[in-house]
Order: C-alpha cells, then structure tokens, then sequence
C-alpha cells in the first residue's frame, strides 16, 4: 500500500478531536516510526521542537529515562518574557518504537492530573502518530492545547521530513 504526500495542516487544530477532558490528536509524517518514537525520547531532538512558536525548550531542561517509571522532564520558556513552564511525567509503559503512555500528577501549571499516550503505526515508510492526552477534571478548555500542539507538531514535521 502507498501511501499519498501529507499536506501540511491548513490550521493548528487541524486532526484534533477535544471532548470534555480529553483530546486526541492525529499526524502522518513522513518518516519511519523509529524516527518519531526517537524525536519524543532522545533529548536532543525534544529540545528542538518541544512547545509552541512563542516558547523554545532549552536543552539543559530536557532529560528522558525511557523506561516504565522513568521521568520525561523539559521546561518552556516564554521567548518574550522569560516565563517557564517545567513538565515531569512519568512513563507508565513503554513499547519502543510502538509508543508510550506518561502521567503527570497535578502541580503547579495544571493542578490536575493528566496522562497521554502516544502510538506510532508505520506503513510504507509513513508513521501516524496518535497522541491522546486525558485531563483528570470533568471538563477542560483545549483551545490554547490546540494551537500549542499544532505549532509544535508543525516544528516536529519540519525536524523528521526537514
């Protein structure tokens, strides 16, 4: 089976579905999925697309232990104002390159629980990554997740097909 080119997302939420809490989002690219299971755990590529086009992730803020009960830590940063946004989960499975599921406890930027899981399915060279992110609150506001996510899979897009 061939697979046809991805186009480029017309607008960030394009392959977004929010329902109460959760969101659940879906990107081709073209690249085997090694490439993009390694994208999210190696570091150095994290650093390099993590957050949206207003924040960059500076390497030192990036560390992965990609193992069952390992952190995935990095912190945002607000080009503007210097304002950080630090993320720890923890990884709660983990099936390379097939995908992982993480959770993080709630803290001070979302003082909410929240898990995501991320699968990769490869076909002719092509992965479809699915990323489901559950809020553990009885509804959420996903507008900001989605342009965040879609700026930032836009920089991920242009790291694995650049």
């Amino acid at each position: 089976m061939t697979r046809e080119p991805a186009t480029e997302p017309t607008r960030p939420g394009e392959g977004m579905d929010a329902g109460a809490n959760t969101l659940k989002i879906v990107r081709v690219f073209k690249a085997p999925r090694e490439l993009v299971f390694a994208a999210w755990t190696d570091p150095d590529q994290l650093a390099q697309w993590w957050g949206p086009k207003e924040l960059h992730t500076p390497r030192e803020s990036v560390s992965v232990e990609a193992r069952v009960g390992g952190t995935w830590t990095a912190t945002m940063v607000m080009n503007e104002t210097g304002q950080e946004f630090p993320t720890t989960t923890k990884f709660t499975s983990i099936d390379p390159p097939n995908g992982f599921a993480m959770r993080e406890e709630a803290g001070d930027v979302f003082p909410f629980a929240v898990t995501m899981t991320a699968t990769f399915e490869e076909v002719d060279g092509w992965t479809t990554m699915t990323v489901v992110q559950h809020f553990d609150v009885e509804s959420f506001d996903f507008d900001n997740s989605i342009l965040g996510w879609g700026t930032s899979l836009e920089k991920l897009r242009a790291l694995l097909e650049g």
